[in-house]
This record gives structure tokens, C-alpha cells and sequence, in this order.
């Protein structure tokens, strides 16, 4: 199982890009920083982005990926993947012909460049090589985390969520589950703001990982706040009985 990190960060500034991670060549998992990353002939080897919400940080390469992709004569469709809710909102808010053409009807209604394909909470669905379980989160919007599957490993995505429980039981759960992806925004100091924007601070991402019982995964932290990530950096390392890592842009994990 090979995870590029595309990009990892709460906020966009210089070599700071927001969240999007590739796994083998052709399935992404939030589409913060694509365009920027990838050559061409890496995009054109993407065939599904799994959105976890519908944040612009989360989705807004999805827009110039389709606008690459259609001008690249691209033959098969680009599929995005995820509740009802979140792909409703996506087309609703980004895809509708005011803020970016509507490429799922672009070159043809019967023929579009990009597709959206239902993710229904709970179920498991096979996406290539890969198999994929939505599981609700609680942020500030409606918002999935992914359980992906390969080759008897798992790795678990939750996208941004504060305090959340159906998540951790699946988690539990899970028999090949090597490494779980879970941000962390704001220092404990912000807690407050944390709370109010659905966000983790390093002390709720503590009681978050007891709700995980006997299970030991890696933990990849992602989505700090930039001006933040030292005194995060120093939070979490006190949390106990965890091997916690906290990931940068460009970097590629094997699990």
C-alpha cells in the first residue's frame, strides 16, 4: 500500500499545500492540491477522488483537474466519489456553470468527463484494486472518513472531524488496520475554536485515541494549522502508548 502526500495542511501558504493524499496512481482522497503536484500524465492516470466534505480546501483541484483532463481528450470518465449530500453539494456549489463549467455534462450529457458515484455509509464498495467503507464523521458540514482495503491492509482516512464515535467502533474493528490519518488543527491552548469548527487539538485527539481500545495502529496526523505546528508538534508527542508520525508535502509511506 504506497500513500503519496500531496498535500497536508490546514491552511494554504508557500510549500504549504492542503489536504489531498494519492494512493498507487490512480485514486485520490481529497483534492486540496492535485494541479500543482502532479504532472499531466500523472492526472491522466487518476480515476477516482474520494471527497471526504465539501470544504474548498478539501475539493478545489477537482475544478482544475476536470479543466485539464477535458483539454487532454481524456476518453474515460473522472469519478467522484462520496455521499449523496457531499457530491449534491459539490455540483450544486462548484460544478454549476456560474462558479466552473458542469464537466458531467461536458463534452456530452451521454459521454461527460466527470461522473458522480454514490458512496452509501456503511457499505463497502470495490474501486479498482481497492475496497472502500464510508463512515460518518462530525464536523461542521456533512462529512465521511474512509476505511480503504487492499491486499489484507488497511489504512483508515477521517478527513477533518472533531469528537466523533461510529468511526472509532469500525476502527476497532478492522483485523489489517495499519495506519489511521486524522488531523489535528489548533493547539489545546485553542480549544474553544477548535471546538466551535470541528477540530481536533492534540488534547482531543488524546481521548479520541483511547476510544480505539486494544488496537495499535500507526497515526499519520495531518491538517495543522501552519502557524501552529510547533507548539502542536510538542503536544502530541505527550501522548502516551501511540507511535504517532506527523507527515509532510511530498512525502510517500508504505504500509
Amino acid at each position: 500500500m504506497k500513500i503519496r502526500v500531496l498535500g497536508c495542511h490546514g491552511s494554504q501558504l508557500p510549500n504549504h499545500n492542503t489536504t489531498s493524499f494519492l494512493l498507487g496512481k490512480n485514486i485520490l482522497i481529497d483534492a486540496g492540491a492535485i494541479t500543482q503536484v502532479l504532472t499531466l500524465r500523472q492526472q491522466l492516470l487518476i480515476d477516482y477522488i474520494l471527497v471526504t466534505h465539501a470544504h474548498l480546501d478539501h475539493v478545489r483541484d477537482i475544478m482544475f483537474l476536470a479543466d485539464n483532463l477535458c483539454y487532454a481528450k481524456r476518453k474515460t470518465p473522472l469519478r467522484i466519489c462520496s455521499s449523496r449530500g457531499i457530491l449534491e453539494s459539490i455540483h450544486r456549489h462548484l460544478f454549476n456553470n456560474v462558479i466552473w463549467p458542469d464537466f458531467s455534462r461536458i463534452p456530452s450529457a451521454k459521454n461527460p468527463l466527470i461522473k458522480f458515484e454514490i458512496l452509501s455509509p456503511g457499505r463497502q464498495k470495490t474501486l479498482g484494486d481497492w475496497r472502500v467503507r464510508a463512515i460518518p464523521v462530525h464536523h461542521t458540514v456533512e462529512t465521511m472518513g474512509f476505511l480503504m482495503e487492499s491486499q489484507g491492509k488497511e489504512a483508515l482516512f477521517l478527513g477533518d472531524t472533531g469528537p466523533t464515535e461510529d468511526v472509532w467502533k469500525v476502527a476497532g474493528a478492522a483485523k489489517g488496520l495499519r495506519a489511521i490519518f486524522v488531523e489535528t488543527s489548533l493547539p489545546a491552548g485553542m480549544q474553544s475554536l477548535a471546538d466551535k469548527t470541528g477540530h481536533l487539538t492534540p488534547l482531543t485527539l488524546a481521548a479520541e485515541l483511547k476510544k480505539l481500545k486494544g488496537a495499535i495502529p500507526d497515526i499519520y496526523l495531518y491538517h495543522m494549522k501552519p502557524r501552529y505546528a510547533g507548539i502542536i508538534h510538542r503536544e502530541v508527542a505527550s501522548i502516551p502508548e501511540r507511535k504517532i508520525h506527523v507527515i509532510k508535502d511530498g512525502q510517500v509511506i508504505h504500509l
